[in-house]
Order: C-alpha cells, then structure tokens, then sequence
C-alpha cells in the first residue's frame, strides 16, 4: 500500500470515528489538520456514507447530513450502533439501579463499551471508575440474566410454570403453579407478574426474581385472549412499588415543591383543579403500593376519597402517632 493510500485510510477511519461518536465534523479543520483541501474530506464523507447506505440496503436517505446551525456533518441519529454519548447514559442508569450483582454488571458494561471506537472508550471508563468501583450489591447477590431470559421466554410462549418461593426468607419457602404474564423491573428488583394456575378472577401476584429459588417451565401452555394480554406499560402506571392491590380511584390535595414529581409518579393522575396553592388530583392506581406513596408526603397531602382509603391512611396515622409520641 502506498503512502498516500495509508493517509486516506487513516483519514477516513478517523472521520468514522468521529461520526459515530457523535462528533461534527468541520471540513476545513480536518483538511487543515490533514493538509488536504475541502473537497477532498466532503469526498471521504461521501464514502462513508454510502458504505452505511451498503450495510443497510432498506434505508435510501443521506446517513451523513450538514447541521446549518453548527456548520459541521452530522451522522444521522438512530441510523447505526449506540454513541458514546448514549452509551455512557445507559452505564449510568445500570450502576444506579443496583439490578445486578457486581460480575453481572461489570460484564455488562464491559461489552457496551466495547462498541466505542478503541480511542473514546477512556473517556467512559474514567467517568464510571470511581461509582463502579464502589458498586453496592443487593443483598440477595443473585446472577439474574439466565433467569430474565428463560422467564420471558415462558412469558412469551404462554406457558405454565412451577416454582419455589421464598415469600420472605429462606425459611418460607412455598411451592406454586402459576401462568406467567408479564417481567418488569422496579424499585431496585426484577419481578414476574402472574396468575395462579386455573386462576378465573384478574388479581396478579408478584414475585420477586431474585427470591424464586427453583423453577420448571412446562410444556403445557395457558391460554390468553388477545384482548385480555398482560400489558406492561399499562400496569406500570398503576402501580407503586410492585404491590398490586385492588384497581381504584383516587383523589386528592397537593400543596408540595413539586407538582410535576407528583405528575411522573402516578402516570395516570390529572390536576382536575386548583383552590389556594392547592391541587386537586385524580389518578386511578393499584391499592396497597400508592398507600406507601400518599404517607411519603408527609403533611404536604390529603387523600380526599375514596373513603376507606382516607379511612385507612387515618388508621395508620394514629399508630405511627403511638409509636413516636
């Protein structure tokens, strides 16, 4: 190869690089930094462009666009592999959830930093040291993934499963059949959201992953009409701290710092009105959870109804009264 075609080699990876990272590009500082003119760098991003139109034959628009406004190329966003950018956000939310044991994580975020060009991956590597060295395992130190995988698969295909629980510690282990409906992560812990076998009414019990101590899934498949699936978005905006509970209407005053933290909590809440600083909320959610919720607030909210609800909370009041009293 000659020295002319090592420099475009270079070049062009270079400004591969750059466009995957996330990175503009300015054509005269690359023609400048390369001693080569402008043409020649709008050739090489021509290039690369259509070595991106040839890995993906269903996409027939430019991947590489000018921004007028930064005056640099641009890759297109969602049109290839995670940036660096994006990448580091999703470490991030890993090491805070605390989902996984700290060999789990670490293999995780191993290999999404393995898809950062080799000269960028430092940066990610500098920027997490310090939290994932300090990484605080749950207590139940459990290795997940097989087990996420091998319970969706079941999810999936509808099929009948048998377990053994520890509801509470090692020493309430209970065994159940169950028709699995659904996987989804919350407050720290992956749960299973499901039926007991032969189950008629729509109560879902919730287990947690890490306390399912033995499981075989079945060859015997439930059924579930097509309306009646388990839809995970729609329970997620129900629900507080995985405690199912009876479906209900609530309503009630907010006078907190912050309307839009109540707004983000409860998906389904609406600000029906106003009245001296006050909110007026409504929001339909699942029972024992939002319990918890409503008493976080301390004395910046009052339950309005429905009334054995604000029956209960008054209940629970008054022994926390006895208690600090």
């Amino acid at each position: 190869m000659t020295i002319t075609n090592q420099n475009k080699t270079h070049r062009i990876l270079r400004i591969y690089e750059k466009l995957i990272a996330g990175d503009g590009i300015v054509r005269k500082e690359l023609a400048d930094y390369f001693d080569v003119s402008k043409k020649t760098i709008k050739r090489d991003l021509k290039e690369i462009d259509r070595y991106f139109k040839e890995v993906d034959s269903n996409y027939h628009d430019n991947y590489i666009n000018y921004d007028y406004q930064n005056k640099a190329y641009f890759l297109e966003d969602n049109k290839l592999d995670l940036t660096q950018k994006e990448i580091l956000a999703i470490v991030k939310v890993i090491l805070e959830s605390r989902a996984f044991c700290k060999s789990e994580t670490k293999k995780i975020i191993n290999k999404l930093i393995t898809k950062v060009p080799l000269n960028l991956q430092d940066d990610i590597k500098e920027i997490i040291a310090n939290e994932l060295y300090h990484y605080s395992e749950l207590e139940h130190q459990s290795k997940l993934l097989d087990l996420i995988w091998n319970i969706s698969l079941a999810v999936k295909e509808n099929r009948v499963i048998q377990l053994k629980y520890n509801s509470l510690s090692k020493d309430n282990l209970v065994e159940r059949k169950i028709e699995p409906m659904g996987l989804m992560f919350s407050e720290y812990y992956f749960y299973l959201i499901a039926h007991h076998y032969g189950q008629k009414d729509d109560f879902k019990i919730t287990y947690r992953l890490d306390r399912i101590e033995d499981f075989k899934i079945s060859t015997e498949h439930y059924k579930v009409n097509y309306t009646d699936r388990f839809q995970e978005g729609e329970f997620r905006k129900r629900i507080q701290f995985m405690y199912p509970g009876k479906l209900m209407k609530i309503k009630f005053k907010f006078w907190g710092d912050s309307i839009e933290a109540v707004l983000d909590r409860l998906p389904t809440a609406k600000i029906v009105n106003k009245e001296n600083e006050k909110y007026i909320v409504e929001a339909e959610v699942f029972g024992e959870g939002v319990t918890m919720w409503l008493l976080s607030q301390g004395d910046k909210l009052e339950v309005i109804g429905p009334e054995n609800l604000r029956r209960n909370l008054t209940r629970i009041v008054k022994k926390l009264n006895k208690i600090y009293l």
